[in-house]
């Protein structure tokens, strides 16, 4: 179909989803999940040998077994355990177009999706349906770098896309040079390799205004200060722009891009919500760093909130809703903490912030389960300390390294940029942003960009470990 056919259509497709009643949705996604559980037990012997160790029939699913009595999936349950015949349902290697792995973060094993060559020829319909909703792109003409790492790529047919991965003088020569064509550009990265993006720009001149550049971080949560300090870079006004804004976006290799996704909306309301809790001069480290709000679509990703905790945050677990799934993988953990957001919650935070809730349903995100150990600070919540002020932070990375002492005190040891000042003056800077009970239990250590021993040089294909 020519691309005329097309923009009528997303339009439609746009109009008519803004119409459904979000409770329909949400019921029709967990039937749908229970559905997909079936499916799993049916191709997957390695999701039938999981259901039986619990007592499962796979013909009990959705008659005497709900979807909260089947187990819930981990990396090493299954990928860690199974070879990935016993995990995948029969396919013949030649229908097999892509293959995906997660970043194998936990240091034990990789999780792999296996895109067949039927979803891999329609995978632009849906990106190009999202990247209309946020950016107008039929209405703009959109060139987009990707320099997401890791091998992510995305197809469209809807706007010009440069799949460049962590090359910043590529990124930004690309950018100079034939950005001027379109209307509008769109950068997707990460928010540690945007830095080196952000300062190569520097170097050549950028102009991100005149480039009309939008931006969309993935890999690793984004806490406000890091938004406010990109945004402050590449003069977007967050508040007021119609046009341009910085968002984030929420995968896992396993299972999909894109499941979690910020709106206009959410952004607005989570910077009210930070901006009302924020006070960059007395700083407690033990406070919580204001949690990401994500919308998802509940037609296409079923996600459950585990064992959560009085105040609704849980372990967060995915379904995706592909009963023809070649990896099926039914109630997979993230290994993050989020809970899911009522609609009249959504609503009492949109009206706080001036704003509408999304049309999709929402949750609140905190990270990684893990980078929140015993008595440590978060590791967002350090984040939030090192972007607080915008003349500290350009003269750091935003890589550090924390380890615990003892039960009262921590250690931190933060990348300085290359173009930063002494290193006992940033130190000082820092410490000043804090409340005193958080510079008593802290230990602070600032090292030189090559002094910093837990990131070999220009290596921006791993995620980065924050915790020892």
């Amino acid at each position: 179909m020519p691309p005329s056919f097309y923009r009528p259509l997303r339009r439609w497709l746009l109009r008519y989803a803004k119409s459904m009643d979000t409770a329909a949705m949400l019921d029709r996604s967990a039937k749908s999940a229970l559905r997909t559980a079936a499916a799993a037990a049916k191709h997957s012997r390695a999701y039938r040998k999981l259901l039986a160790e619990q007592g499962i029939s796979p013909d009990q699913i959705g008659a005497t077994v709900t979807l909260s009595d089947l187990p819930v999936l981990t990396k090493e349950s299954t990928f860690g355990r199974f070879p990935l015949d016993d995990l995948a349902r029969p396919i013949a290697v030649t229908e097999i177009a892509d293959v995906l792995t997660s970043s194998g973060r936990g240091g034990n094993s990789f999780g792999y999706k296996l895109t067949t060559r039927k979803e891999h020829d329609g995978s632009w319909f849906d990106i190009d349906l999202g990247l209309q909703d946020m950016f107008d792109i039929d209405s703009m003409p959109t060139l987009v770098v990707n320099c997401l790492p890791m091998g992510v790529i995305f197809q469209s047919r809807a706007t010009t896309i440069a799949n460049l991965s962590v090359r910043e003088d590529m990124a930004c020569s690309i950018l100079r040079d034939v950005g001027p064509r379109f209307k509008q550009t769109l950068l997707c990265t990460d928010p540690v390799f945007i830095r080196q993006l952000l300062a190569q720009g520097r170097r050549i001149g950028l102009d991100w205004r005149a480039l009309n550049t939008s931006v969309i971080l993935g890999e690793e949560v984004l806490v406000e200060a890091q938004r406010d300090f990109f945004a402050a870079e590449m003069g977007i006004s967050l508040d007021s722009n119609p046009h341009r804004t910085i968002g984030s976006t929420y995968g896992m290799g396993e299972i999909g891009l894109n499941l979690l996704f910020e709106t206009r909306e959410t952004i607005r309301m989570r910077r009210h919500q930070w901006q009302r809790s924020n006070d960059r001069h007395h700083m407690s480290l033990h406070d919580s760093a204001t949690p990401n709000l994500f919308c998802f679509n509940p037609l296409r990703c079923h996600p459950e909130i585990v064992n959560p905790r009085p105040d609704g945050f849980g372990e967060l677990v995915f379904t995706l809703l592909k009963t023809d799934a070649t990896i099926p993988l039914p109630r997979y953990s993230s290994g993050d903490l989020a809970r899911l957001i009522p609609r009249e919650e959504a609503q009492t935070w949109a009206t706080a912030a001036g704003t509408t809730p999304p049309w999709l349903p929402m949750l609140a995100l905190h990270g990684r389960i893990k980078d929140r150990p015993g008595t440590l600070p978060s590791v967002e919540r350090i984040k939030e300390w090192l972007y607080a002020s915008h003349d500290i932070a350009q003269q750091l990375t935003g890589a550090f390294r924390m380890q615990g002492i003892d039960n009262d005190r921590i250690r931190i040891t933060v990348q300085a940029s290359p173009e930063s000042t002494s290193a006992a003056t940033l130190a000082s800077q820092l410490i000043e942003l804090l409340d005193e009970p958080s510079r008593r239990m802290l230990d602070l250590t600032i090292v030189s960009a090559d002094a910093f021993p837990w990131r070999p040089a220009l290596d921006f294909e791993r995620k980065f470990a924050y915790l020892s």
